[in-house]
């Protein structure tokens, strides 16, 4: 009984890759089961070679000869094709005839002629069918709104084996951005009118309607942006637009709960007024709450000129550490100048006033310091949830100079961060990362703790507790160095959709110019790829000495 079940045995022979897959596809045979009527079965089978036929055509073979066979037994049937495909059709000729305005547009001609079949190739009716809808689409998105195939045309030359293509398209009148009305009534029009791309005369572009989209949407204040040209009321070559902005709920608040070995169980609100007033103004306050690390802050923003990429932003917070090497409890003044780079550069500008008082073992320290400096970000990745290639570069600098009463200390601080992943033969992967830091000070126990480096972490060298690692004092308390040097080198292996190994190596330690040490770790870890992001859990063994034989770092998030 369970034979009558299943489906029949169908091979096929002769051809193989795409040919083979598309004829198994276009098979009729290969959907039947065992107890299909033998009428019904002989009959598909007599239609069998016209099916073939078809499926090797559509790849460019139209010489195909088969070879085939049915036989009955008293269970089931079998049915075996032995498939010669013969020479596969060339094209000869491939001629696109523009006529109406693109015929003088030498960006559309440009952008044509990469779609543009190749003589030479071998004939294949689906790319031939993709390369029409692409010109199509193409004319639209270039503002040809009217544009159409007034000819299309495939010749076969079976007896030569060749094929020739001739399209006569006709794009008609270019098409410009007509009046723009705005549909909002929750922030000034001038203000909106920052954020669009398009304005009255230019070339209709659906590329940049689609930038228009994306910087409303992106922008925060609106929770759905609808664009719509009305195609039906084109007066002298000219497109209305009308947008329809459907604003956020003004305010969201947020509660959430974590771990992070570095810090514990960590606690998390925050919230988010999303419009000020009618100039874009915004306010965030968030707060995270931990047994090792807690941050307070508020922030207001002030979009400028350009919205899209440039901001001012004031800021105050409080944060309090209490690790394995110190305890502070910091105040903070900020302002921020934020500028996002067309490159994929984003730079931040900011002055931050600092009130921090730590303790270090038996020693007290307090300090006020004034400090400008500059900080430069680019990430970039392949999938934001799980990338297997891309990198993730960041540098900063900033600096003091000692003004009693303003502030305390002159220092001068360089730091860089990079990732880089990159994707191995067999679903591997290569995770490389370092983290570079130098401080001109003439001592060190001059700056706070927040200003001084510390080594040991997740996100550091593993194996070792967060921050355990650093210069100590003479009481033989981590006080923190001028320098840090962080590298660390990770192979991923991939052993189910969403699950992988890896296996790494950590080495470094923050350091003073006389007390150079580097420390190393070595560990396994275990990568789950959830759909709201991967969580990482690694067991890691320090290789010299620690103030534990080993350590489990657990966080979730993308690391680019």
């Amino acid at each position: 009984m369970l034979a009558f079940n299943t489906y029949a045995e169908v091979l096929v022979s002769g051809v193989s890759g795409k040919a083979k897959d598309n004829v198994m596809l276009s098979l009729s045979l290969e959907k039947e089961k065992c107890d299909a009527s033998k009428w019904k079965i002989q009959h598909t089978f007599d239609d069998s070679e016209r099916e073939i036929d078809e499926a090797l055509r559509a790849l460019g073979y139209y010489h195909a000869v088969t070879k085939k066979s049915l036989v009955f037994n008293d269970a089931c049937w079998r049915a075996s094709f032995d498939i010669d495909a013969g020479s596969r059709v060339v094209l000869s000729d491939v001629s696109i005839i523009i006529n109406g305005d693109a015929k003088n547009d030498t960006e559309f001609l440009s952008d044509l002629d990469k779609l543009r079949l190749k003589q030479g190739s071998s004939l294949h009716h689906g790319k031939y069918e993709t390369m029409k809808s692409k010109i199509e689409s193409l004319a639209l998105g270039s503002g040809y709104l009217q544009s159409e195939f007034t000819e299309k045309k495939l010749f076969i030359n079976k007896q030569n084996n060749t094929a020739q293509i001739q399209l006569v398209f006709n794009t008609g009148k270019r098409m410009k951005i007509g009046n723009v009305v705005i549909k909002q009534n929750i922030l000034d029009a001038d203000y909106v009118n920052k954020y669009l791309t398009i304005k009255p005369g230019d070339i209709y572009s659906s590329e940049q309607l689609a930038k228009t989209h994306n910087a409303l949407a992106q922008s925060g204040y609106f929770d759905i942006v609808d664009i719509r040209s009305d195609l039906e009321n084109i007066q002298q070559q000219r497109v209305p637009v009308t947008i329809t902005l459907t604003p956020k709920k003004k305010t969201h608040y947020a509660l959430g709960i974590g771990y992070d070995t570095d810090v514990g169980l960590l606690l998390n609100g925050s919230y988010i007024n999303h419009l000020i007033n009618k100039q874009g103004h915004f306010f965030t306050a968030n707060i995270d709450v931990s047994p090792v690390l807690s941050v307070a802050e508020m922030l207001y923003t002030i979009p400028l000129a350009n919205p899209t990429t440039d901001f001012l932003t004031f800021g105050t917070g409080l944060k309090r550490e209490d690790n394995d090497s110190f305890k502070s409890l910091s105040a903070a003044l900020s302002v921020r100048h934020k500028h996002a780079y067309d490159s994929g550069w984003k730079q931040t500008v900011f002055l931050d006033y600092t009130y921090e008082d730590f303790t270090i073992g038996p020693t007290n320290g307090q300090t006020l310091l004034l400090v400008p400096g500059a900080n430069w970000l680019r990430s970039v990745s392949n999938n934001p949830l799980r990338p297997s290639n891309g990198y993730r570069l960041e540098a900063e600098v900033k600096g003091s100079v000692k003004l009693p009463p303003v502030s305390d200390a002159s220092f001068l601080q360089g730091y860089f961060s990079g990732i880089w992943l990159h994707d191995l033969p067999l679903k591997g992967k290569f995770i490389g990362r370092t983290l570079l830091g130098a401080t001109l000070v003439d001592n060190i126990t001059d700056l706070s703790t927040s200003y001084r480096f510390y080594a040991g972490g997740l996100n550091s060298v593993r194996g070792y507790a967060y921050k355990e690692l650093g210069p100590k004092d003479k009481f033989g308390y981590v006080e923190g160095g001028k320098f840090l040097t962080v590298v660390s080198a990770e192979y991923e292996q991939a052993i189910y959709d969403n699950w992988a190994v890896a296996a790494f190596v950590d080495t470094g330690n923050a350091f003073n110019a006389d007390s150079i040490q580097l420390k190393t770790g070595v560990g396994l870890g275990v990568r789950w790829y959830s759909p709201v992001g991967p969580v990482r859990v690694d067991f890691a063994i320090p290789l010299n000495e620690s103030d534990s034989s080993f350590q489990i770092h657990f966080a979730t998030g993308a690391r680019l």
